[in-house]
């Protein structure tokens, strides 16, 4: 048997750039992507489009969706969105010194600030949601939209060395992508931990 044929491949993608958190009358599930975020998430699209796709799926939050949907246009696919994609919940309030916060949960994956969603939460989650799809999805090529932390947070499960600060090194957008062979997920390509 051809051990190609036999394995998934998931495209990793993080968002395009996306209006500012904070900004008047939005929220994480409603900030949109900038005009540049547009147009890199069409830019996106045409550097993917001849791959064919068996399934493209995107977080909740419009920016993950509208990252995605020029390529799903392209390939004729229709987007299906899995809730578990959705950014790590840091804090369920504004927090002024967030990027603190954010290290010391890279540097402890057990905290998180009151309300909050650990590292090692997160972590298990994203890993959920890509045994889910290999699941599903036993050989081929499946793209998921997502967000910078979780996405880094599956790297840091997969292969050494992606901490805080690959994820705040890691452009918007990025294409990771992951090959499942049995059991084992390994990344193929992207941008790898200094």
């Amino acid at each position: 048997m051809d051990g190609h044929k036999s394995a998934l491949t998931v495209l990793l993608i993080r968002h395009a750039e996306s209006v500012p958190p904070g900004t008047s009358g939005l929220d994480e599930y409603t900030r949109p992507l900038t005009a540049r975020g547009m147009r890199d998430a069409e830019r996106l699209a045409e550097s993917i489009a001849s791959t064919r796709l068996d399934a493209v799926y995107t977080s909740p939050y419009l920016r993950a969706r509208q990252t995605i949907e020029p390529l799903a246009s392209r390939t004729g696919i229709e987007v299906a969105t899995i809730d578990d994609l959705r950014e790590r919940m840091l804090s369920p309030v504004e927090l002024p010194d967030w990027q603190n916060e954010l290290k010391r949960s890279w540097q402890d994956f057990d905290y998180a600030p009151h309300g909050g969603e650990t590292s090692r939460d997160a972590q298990a989650r994203v890993m959920r949601v890509l045994d889910d799809v290999a699941g599903a999805h036993a050989a081929g090529i499946v793209a998921l939209a997502s967000h910078g932390n979780l996405i880094a947070l599956a790297l840091h499960a997969i292969m050494p060395g992606v901490d805080y600060s690959f994820w705040e090194s890691l452009p918007m957008p990025a294409v990771f992508r992951l090959r499942r062979a049995g059991i084992a997920w390994r990344v193929e390509s992207g941008a790898q931990p200094s």
